[in-house]
């Protein structure tokens, strides 16, 4: 009786061990922005604008080269805005209308930087490599896909005009929304 206990703890403990070997992936989902978290500078008072949201995009990678040359490569990306670089001038908020409008513009400079985050991981996790092309190419791939998400930034502010033009708003929020579905 003792051994066949000891057999299913060890099993247990096997089992456990085994599956907590896996882990589950989380989705990750662009940030939902609230002006007490992710606003955390000091305005800038020369700015004409209202607020300002800092967001980052970053990668990374590390290579080896196994048995028969063969090159495997483990890319790690990480996208989210810097609290500490957006700003928001409380004081030119004139009613809650005005709040839901200027946040929900912000909003939108948050889900460009999360299609760049999909569209770079994308992009650059499924390309052809080689022993020979594979830094170059890795940086040159995430300069085009950054400067196209850069690009779709300055845009979006040109054409919302920072978010006071609500017809232009509302299409960029189609948009939006329609290439986060894309996502999903």
């Amino acid at each position: 009786m003792k051994n066949r206990l000891t057999i299913t703890k060890l099993f247990a403990a096997l089992v456990f061990v085994f599956l907590s070997g896996f882990k589950t992936q989380q989705e990750v989902i662009p940030t939902q922005l609230d002006w007490d978290t992710h606003f955390k500078a000091k305005p800038d008072e020369h700015s004409p604008y209202v607020a300002l949201t800092a967001t980052t995009w970053q990668y990374s990678y590390s290579s080896t080269v196994g048995r028969n040359k063969l090159l495997n490569i483990d890319f790690k990306f990480a996208a989210g805005v810097e609290p500490e670089k957006s700003w928001v001038k409380q004081n030119r908020i004139i009613d809650k209308k005005a709040n839901r409008q200027l946040l929900n513009h912000e909003q939108g400079h948050v889900y460009i930087n999360f299609l760049l985050l999909k569209e770079g991981e994308i992009v650059i996790r499924n390309q052809n490599y080689t022993l020979t092309n594979y830094k170059k190419l890795i940086q040159t791939t995430a300069n085009k896909v950054s400067k196209y998400y850069s690009d779709m930034q300055s845009r979006y502010d040109e054409e919302t005009k920072h978010g006071a033009d609500p017809q232009a708003q509302s299409q960029w929020d189609d948009f939006l929304r329609d290439q986060m579905n894309k996502l999903k």
